[in-house]
């Protein structure tokens, strides 16, 4: 797929993660640059429970639902169907800045 919805956990990070921010979608021994499409929730750490929708960016420590989307189609699998293969990273300018469980498939 091409599409994904992802629940990440941002990093001690510079830059903040806006809409359309440049990333690269590195999945066991793939890397595929990809966009940050859609920023759908902030979420809190231990609960999960939505504490903003449609936040405008995503700071450092934060916890979030995005939508992710791939340049080529990438092979990846639901976290809650097999947990080693639903994980995957989220880096930018050689620094892991997010790392992330896939929630749905778009």
């Amino acid at each position: 797929t091409m599409k994904l919805k992802a629940r990440i956990l941002v990093f001690n990070i510079r830059v903040p993660i806006t809409k359309g921010f440049m990333v690269l979608f590195h999945y066991k021994t793939l890397n595929e640059p990809a966009t940050i499409h859609r920023l759908c929730s902030v979420l809190h750490k231990s609960t999960g429970e939505v504490l903003q929708k449609k936040p405008r960016c995503l700071t450092k420590n934060s916890n979030a639902e995005v939508v992710i989307h791939t340049f080529k189609p990438v092979c990846v699998e639901l976290y809650k169907d097999y947990k080693d293969l639903g994980r995957f990273m989220l880096r930018y300018g050689g620094e892991t800045i997010a790392a992330g469980v896939v929630t749905e498939i778009l």
